[in-house]
C-alpha cells in the first residue's frame, strides 16, 4: 500500500480537535475551566473518527496513544504558549502515531477518501485561519468565521470544478467584508487567494493519489 494512501483517521482526528471551532492562540485556553472544556471536546472528537478501532486490543493502544498525545499538547500548550513551528510539529506527531497504528483504521466506517477530503477541507478553512493569525494578517485573539467560510466554499466548489461558483463566493466574501465587518485588512486579499492555491494543491494531490 502507497504510504500516500494510508487511512488517516487519527491525524484528521487531532488536526480536527485542535484547529476547528478552536483557536489555539486564545488566551481562553490558559484557564483551567476552558481548558478542561477543550480537552472533554477532543476526546469525543477522537472518539467520533475512531471508535471503531476500539474493537481490537491494537486499536485501543492506538486510541490512548494519541488521546494521551493530545491530551500532553494541550496541557503543554496552555502553559507554555505557541506558535507556527510548535504547531507543525504537534500537526507532525500526530501524523506520526497514525502512520504506526494506520492498519487499526483500514475498516473505519468512514471511507479513506472522505478522510482525505476532510483533511484538505481543514487546511483550506482552520488552517488558514491559524496562518493569519500567526502572521498578524487577523488579530490573533479573534475568530475568523468570515474568512473561514468564504475559503470553505471557495474548498467545496472547487472539488466540484466550479470556477464560476468560486468567484461567487470570492465577491460574496468581499460584499460581507465591505458591508459588515467594514475594517478594511490584508485578510480581504489573503483569505481568497489562499483558500484558492490551497485547495487547488490539496483536490489535485487526492485526484493523483486516491
Amino acid at each position: 500500500m502507497n504510504c500516500l494512501m494510508i487511512p488517516l483517521n487519527g491525524f484528521l482526528a487531532h488536526f480536527i480537535a485542535d484547529h476547528a471551532f478552536t483557536n489555539v492562540y486564545s488566551d481562553t485556553l490558559k484557564d483551567k475551566n476552558k481548558l478542561m472544556t477543550h480537552i472533554l471536546w477532543s476526546f469525543f472528537v477522537i472518539l467520533t473518527f475512531t471508535f471503531e478501532s476500539l474493537k481490537s486490543v491494537a486499536g485501543i493502544i492506538a486510541f490512548f496513544v494519541l488521546v494521551s498525545y493530545h491530551v500532553g499538547v494541550d496541557i503543554y500548550r496552555s502553559k507554555k504558549g505557541t506558535d507556527f513551528k510548535k504547531e507543525l510539529a504537534y500537526l507532525a506527531g500526530a501524523f506520526l502515531i497514525n502512520v504506526v497504528f494506520f492498519e487499526v483504521y483500514i475498516h473505519s466506517y468512514i471511507s479513506k477518501e472522505f478522510v482525505y477530503y476532510l483533511i484538505g477541507m481543514m487546511f483550506a478553512t482552520s488552517f488558514g485561519s491559524f496562518i493569519e493569525r500567526t502572521f498578524n494578517i487577523i488579530d490573533p485573539q479573534m475568530k475568523d468565521t468570515a474568512g473561514a467560510s468564504e475559503r470553505l466554499a471557495i474548498y467545496i466548489f472547487l472539488s466540484k470544478f466550479k470556477a464560476e461558483l468560486v468567484l461567487v463566493s470570492i465577491f460574496a466574501g468581499l460584499l460581507y467584508r465591505f458591508f459588515f465587518v467594514k475594517e478594511k485588512s490584508k485578510e480581504w486579499i489573503f483569505s481568497p487567494i489562499y483558500g484558492v492555491i490551497v485547495s487547488s494543491i490539496w483536490i489535485l494531490f487526492m485526484n493523483v493519489v486516491l
